[in-house]
């Protein structure tokens, strides 16, 4: 896709320099884990092992037994592994720690003794036979991604023109299987590796398996695996790919937040004066937006500190922001926090016409989907029916990812999350008073949604809501601008089924910070 924004590919040499804290580049860094690593008595190589095969705080709680193997796979490095390990089991947040707690028979590997180490000839025989634990990687799996991603499909049909792969097609099929992944922020186990190795095998005649995984060989004196797949997803710095270094925009809002969570006493009293000005009064306007700016990092206190889904406190304390004009006040707190910009509505035509001419070539196979696109050629619509239409397309081009909870949204689902096309007025009503009562019922929060009244040859009005917001906006792509400037404002979540969406606009259009982990 031409209009997709470049990432930098970043390599990382996996070699014995590895355990050097020296080789550590200063922006790869990471303090808490440096902190936590330290705070366990543990080797600085530890730490520097860790980062360098991209491990962060939130990696190494999921980490387990195939995991160390994989990371700690230098025999000399077997000490630091099982001290490691050690300090796992003992950690809550670890899954090694749960699964110790509850089932100690259900692990393939057995605890680690607190006062004893095996010995070494032990742990040299172990290293040398290198067995693989069983994996749950299926031909269904690597069907499924590949028929899922771009690049696999692009993969599958330049096979089923040439029956041959070429060296840019392999990667392809290598970053298809990585970045599955990455993307459900999941470790790739060698085993895993292995089978996936071995289906790519099958599935393309010609291809060896050793081309995409070849484990490491104690008697050959190959220390490390290669391959495409496990270079792809090993030798790279992860957080970079996930995200770029900070940027500007970043460090002047983490600059804000250690601003608003070390307010002194009599600046706090300062503040709260206005607060509650504002809670009281809705005008004159210029004197709100005045006190809004100036209260700025006490609101931002509030926020770090809110603990309630429907950010019921934030908004009692602030309650302007539920106003029917209170998205010009997260306007003001984005602005101020992020910085100004107009890229999403100077860039969308543009965009716009180049996403609809990609779909109109790559003959997409949703049935709803391919309807949509023909009232868009054949009928008289409106702009906001056009932008509507571009955003339902959107998922059958790009097809919606697992929950959290591992079910699998439908392209329907992602394209009612993102707008919500009623008929009349009534049906708006009816519809978010239907979705309140289900995420209450279900004490879950009710994500930001656009609802648009009318057709598309006519759309009357739009509005975007919340469980406790609502706005009436007057147009499509003014609703897309509030809804990321409520995730970033007050972190209202995306809806998850059309998640790909909002990073996607988010990154490339807004081009302002977002966790797309």
């Amino acid at each position: 896709m031409n209009f997709l924004p470049k990432v930098e590919n970043v390599s990382v040499i996996v070699n014995d320099t590895l355990a050097d804290y020296e080789n550590i580049d200063e922006g790869d860094h990471d303090p808490e884990l440096q902190n936590l690593v330290e705070e366990w008595n543990l080797c600085p190589s530890v730490y520097a092992i860790l980062i360098q095969h991209g491990y962060s705080v939130q990696y190494l709680k999921m980490m387990d037994d195939r995991s160390l193997d994989d990371v700690f796979s230098v025999v000399k490095w077997t000490g630091h592994k099982y001290a490691l390990r050690q300090k796992l089991v003992l950690w809550p947040e670890s899954v090694l720690f749960q699964s110790a707690s509850t089932s100690s028979t259900s692990r393939n590997a057995p605890a680690v003794d607190s006062t004893e180490f095996p010995a070494t000839s032990t742990v040299q025989s172990s290293s040398l036979k290198h067995r693989l634990l069983p994996t749950s990687v299926t031909s269904e799996l690597l069907n499924d991604i590949l028929n899922r991603n771009e690049k696999g499909k692009i993969v599958v049909n330049f096979f089923g023109k040439h029956q041959c792969l070429d060296s840019s097609h392999r990667k392809f099929l290598a970053h298809t299987i990585v970045d599955y992944y990455i993307a459900n922020d999941m470790y790739f186990p060698l085993p895993d590796m292995a089978k996936f190795a071995q289906l790519i095998a099958d599935r393309f005649s010609m291809e060896l398996a050793e081309t995409y995984y070849n484990p490491r060989d104690a008697k050959a004196e190959k220390k490390h695996p290669s391959g495409l797949i496990y270079d792809r997803f090993h030798n790279r710095n992860k957080k970079r790919l996930v995200r770029a270094k900070s940027s500007e925009t970043e460090n002047t809002y983490c600059k804000e937040k250690s601003i608003a969570l070390s307010l002194p006493e009599d600046e706090i009293t300062k503040l709260s004066t206005l607060k509650n000005w504002l809670r009281n009064n809705f005008a004159p306007t210029d004197e709100v937006q005045a006190k809004w700016k100036e209260s700025m990092p006490l609101r931002l206190r509030a926020i770090i500190d809110e603990v309630d889904i429907e950010k019921c406190n934030v908004l009692s304390e602030w309650p302007r922001i539920t106003d029917e004009t209170g998205y010009l006040l997260i306007d003001s707190d984005f602005d101020h926090l992020f910085g100004k910009s107009d890229k999403l509505f100077n860039d969308w035509e543009e965009f716009s016409e180049n996403f609809l001419n990609y779909v109109r070539i790559n003959n997409i196979k949703d049935e709803r989907s391919r309807k949509l696109m023909h009232i868009l050629e054949e009928s008289t619509i409106c702009q906001g029916g056009r932008d509507v239409i571009l955003c339902f397309v959107f998922h059958a081009l790009i097809k919606p990812t697992r929950r959290a909870n591992g079910k699998l949204p439908t392209i329907l689902e992602a394209q009612l999350d993102v707008c919500y096309l009623c008929d009349t007025y009534d049906e708006y009503i009816e519809a978010i008073q239907t979705t309140r009562q289900e995420c209450a019922t279900a004490k879950i929060q009710v994500a930001p949604r656009i609802y648009a009244v009318g057709s598309f040859e006519n759309i009357e009005e739009f509005y975007v809501a919340t469980g406790k917001i609502e706005y009436r906006l007057p147009s499509f792509l003014r609703c897309l601008d509030v809804i990321i400037k409520l995730k970033h404002v007050l972190d209202y979540p995306f809806p998850e089924s059309c998640e790909i969406l909002w990073c996607f606009i988010t990154s490339y259009l807004e081009a302002h910070r977002v966790d797309l982990q």
